[in-house]
């Protein structure tokens, strides 16, 4: 039985998102991708022109999803909440392979992937930005600097939190050191 084209291109996607997660290094080959979808290259090449064209829209796929992730825990219902909320979130990225699939996306060097790498990074930022100055505002704080610097400072936190974790730091001491990220985050506010 054919599959619709909408449903191979969703197939393809998967497979190369699951052997971005189990990998841990490098990206994988259209050949690896092919026969994690179980279907022939031609399809995966009909689809995605290259290995960057790939790439380039698992990034995207990945990267929306992260954000939405990402929007929701911070949004929980109360600031304490979802800043432990967050932390769990960091581990969890670790253990579903999310931390290491981005790490692999940002190794590659092909123009194209670089470039909606960058894209989904900025927009990663800009959300924890937008998230961070709602939190702020319901605490009655104000940023005593732009919140698009917070939004910045917090998306390379969760980086190098996973970063670190994945290379084998011990959570619970990076917990500490998390903790002392938010306390930065609002040592730079005041009373709205």
């Amino acid at each position: 039985m054919r599959r619709k084209p909408e449903e191979a291109r969703a197939t393809i996607l998967a497979a190369t998102e699951r052997l971005l997660r189990k990998r841990g290094t490098g990206t994988p080959t259209l050949d690896a991708v092919a026969r994690e979808a179980r279907c022939a290259k031609g399809l995966v090449n009909y689809h995605f022109p290259s290995k960057a064209a790939l790439l380039a829209a698992i990034a995207e796929a990945m990267g929306r999803e992260r954000t939405r992730r990402w929007q929701s825990t911070l949004g929980g219902s109360s600031p304490e909440v979802a800043i432990r909320a967050t932390w769990d979130l960091v581990l969890a990225e670790c253990r579903d392979g999310t931390s290491s699939a981005w790490a692999a996306l940002r190794a590659e060097r092909d123009r194209t992937t670089v470039q909606t790498v960058s894209s989904q990074v900025a927009g990663f930022g800009r959300s924890l930005a937008t998230s961070l100055a709602t939190m702020l505002s319901a605490l009655e704080l104000k940023a005593n600097v732009p919140v698009s610097e917070l939004g910045w400072y917090l998306a390379a936190v969760v980086h190098g939190m996973e970063l670190m974790v994945d290379a084998g730091a011990d959570p619970g001491e990076l917990q500490g050191a998390y903790a002392a990220a938010w306390l930065g985050i609002l040592s730079v506010t005041g009373p709205a």
